[in-house]
């Protein structure tokens, strides 16, 4: 299969793409690099800004996944970072329709559900609480106008992910900067009381799960990509200190709660299950056992890799 990849050298972007390419697809990356990283790039990577492409560039190809994107939710709240990922997503969205290439797969977030209760299923409401987020529930929108519009044949689905996570993740995320201070020596620092429970799915599995949705003859208008079970920060905290050895007095910190920070986020994997079979998603313990040997292996102490 020829696929086209947007935000490949980013987290998810970068380990999707090395999967691929190891199942003997062919996949043109495509990333604006402004994010800057120590992650590994994919080889062959075209540094170009997502809106330059166009339909001709993308005619050739099968499926297109739209990875890239600003993802700070607490950044999201400037100036212009709405209006960056939106702008984004309606060339991509718009290009794509113009193109011949025959599928687009979409990330959304988890943040599009907002403050609701249990696990979600893809049918809740729409309740973003930041730019983010909202920016997010745009581009499903547009995708659902711009669906019915695609000639017999075409595609155009979602993905929502929860929380993914893993060895070559920027050290601004919680599993990785709750490592990096327990490697180091460092208070884990919490933003509240850290009872705030996300869905946590190590990067293999979420890869695991992307794989089997591109490579069905057939995409979901939207489906979630988490593990179906969540933890508490506190939770988490307690399992990396377990792991680093480092549980003892002055071993977390809390500071001030995030603005309109969202209680819990829990996948409800039903649908992906259903119609894609279901994923063994490794104990949070070894997962965090795995990420903490291949991050000390890689990168060094200042996030730069070995």
């Amino acid at each position: 299969m020829k696929l086209l990849i947007t935000g490949a050298a980013g987290f998810i972007g970068s380990a999707l793409t090395h999967a691929l390419r190891s199942g003997g697809h062919t996949v043109t990356a495509v990333d604006d690099l402004s994010v800057t990283s120590p992650r590994p790039r994919p080889d062959d990577l075209q540094a170009r800004d997502v809106r330059t492409l166009t339909p001709r560039d993308l005619d050739a190809t099968d499926t297109v996944v739209h990875l890239a994107a600003h993802k700070s939710v607490p950044r999201s709240f400037e100036v212009g970072a709405f209006e960056h990922n939106t702008a984004v997503d309606r060339h991509l969205i718009h290009t794509f329709t113009a193109s011949t290439a025959r599928r687009l797969l979409l990330a959304s977030s988890c943040e599009v559900y907002g403050q609701q209760t249990g696990p979600l299923a893809e049918h809740a409401p729409h309740a973003p609480r930041s730019p983010y987020a909202a920016a997010k529930v745009s581009t499903e929108h547009l995708a659902d106008i711009y669906r019915p519009r695609l000639e017999r044949g075409r595609q155009l689905g979602i993905v929502r992910f929860f929380n993914t996570y893993g060895p070559h993740e920027d050290a601004d995320a919680v599993v990785p900067a709750f490592l990096d201070a327990a490697s180091q020596g460092r208070p884990l620092t919490i933003e509240g009381d850290g009872t705030q429970a996300r869905d946590l799915t190590h990067i293999d599995d979420a890869v695991t799960m992307l794989t089997r949705i591109i490579n069905a003859p057939a995409l979901l208008p939207v489906v979630n990509c988490g593990s179906g079970r969540a933890v508490t920060v506190n939770e988490l905290a307690d399992a990396v200190l377990r792991t680093t050895g480092r549980a003892g007095r002055g071993a977390i910190k809390h500071t001030a709660a995030r603005p309109n920070e969202i209680s819990s986020f829990t996948a409800d994997t039903t649908l992906f299950t259903r119609t894609y079979g279901p994923v063994d998603h490794r104990p949070l313990d070894k997962a965090l056992s795995d990420t903490l040997q291949e991050r000390a292996r890689t990168w060094t102490l200042t996030g730069t890799p070995r």
